[in-house]
């Protein structure tokens, strides 16, 4: 049909013709690509045509099978143990992590806090995978400590947004690498930052290029810039703002006012904190980690005085003080990660 519109379900075809022999058979090899120029598609498929069908499955699968083997459960469930021996760490990697897809969102786009929630799953698989992704989010920090919430691969393009959980997952994603791993030299690493217009006020987010800049700054003042700037986000009560959501994308216009809260953030950050400031202090950083355990502690008092509903833990509240995951809500009375965190 030639339409490319939202909703439909467009689809290339290529059609070759082929005799078979009477009583003959054919083999078929199908080879799927892209490339940016018509050259360049041909030195590709010229490339893999050189190689036998038979031979490139068994090399995918050695490869597949070195990933996956790394981790292998046995448990009297069989679907538990093909779940987690086989499709989810592989559908992390090759959806997740290569394709930068889901279910409804095919964009390619890198995620600030997609890549650095799903490469954590894969920690022991792939711990380089991790260490590369971590410092690939990292240069995507503004000066100010936020960060590109999504950017496009090749130009850089993205959005600058008032989301605020991604400030929190640089710091939580490496101070478990450095659990896991043992490398703390990743810290010392130093990167560009980015630079780009500042949103004004009432403003959600912003798409545009940014600049990168020649200012560079390690990997661990990358972290504390964020955490920093994650506390300065607090509300009276001490809980962190939602701003232009959390987690939850779709909660964007709940604290859209900048006086909502998020409960489940709070539960986060106050997980980060605790975890990052020994690496603070391992930097010789101790008067910032003394400054971070202490909003902890105001942090948790804060939880635990303000967000108990009674029976579970509220989701956070709107700008005008109502809450969100109540008991007394009309919808979302709970929410599960307020719960779990």
């Amino acid at each position: 049909s030639g339409r490319i519109e939202a909703g439909d379900d467009p689809c290339a075809v290529v059609a070759s013709d082929i005799d078979i022999p009477a009583g003959g058979d054919v083999t078929l090899s199908w080879l799927l690509g892209d490339a940016a120029t018509a050259a360049e598609a041909s030195a590709l498929v010229q490339t893999h045509r050189g190689k036998d069908f038979d031979q490139r499955l068994a090399d995918n699968e050695k490869a597949w099978r070195g990933f996956l083997d790394t981790i292998q459960v046995e448990t009297p469930d069989e679907a538990m143990n093909a779940m987690v021996n086989h499709w989810l760490p592989y559908q992390s990697l090759a959806c997740r992590i290569r394709a930068r897809s889901a279910f409804y969102q095919a964009s390619g786009a890198f995620g600030f806090r997609d890549q650095l929630q799903d490469t954590l799953a894969l920690l022991a698989h792939d711990p380089k995978l991790a260490r590369d992704q971590i410092l690939n989010a990292a240069r995507r920090q503004f000066p100010e400590g936020d960060v590109q919430h999504w950017w496009l691969p090749r130009t850089d393009a993205g959005v600058r947004t008032m989301i605020s959980d991604d400030v929190v997952w640089l710091a939580h994603a490496t101070a478990r690498y450095i659990e896991v791993t043992g490398d703390a030299a990743i810290l010392r690493e130093q990167l560009p930052f980015i630079d780009g217009q500042q949103l004004g006020e009432g403003e959600h987010d912003a798409f545009f290029t940014p600049e990168i800049t020649k200012n560079t700054a390690s990997l661990y003042d990358r972290c504390a810039r964020a955490l920093d700037l994650a506390i300065k986000r607090s509300s009276p009560a001490g809980l962190p703002l939602i701003l232009g959501g959390d987690w939850n994308d779709g909660m964007n216009r709940v604290g859209e006012g900048g006086k909502g809260e998020s409960v489940w953030l709070g539960w986060f950050l106050l997980k980060t904190l605790t975890d990052f400031a020994p690496v603070a202090k391992g930097q010789g950083d101790t008067k910032r980690a003394q400054t971070w355990l202490k909003h902890a502690d105001v942090l948790k008092r804060a939880l635990e005085s303000t967000a108990w509903d009674g029976q579970w833990y509220r989701r956070g509240s709107f700008d005008d003080g109502t809450p969100l995951g109540s008991h007394n809500s009309d919808e979302c009375k709970i929410d599960s990660i307020a719960q779990s965190w």
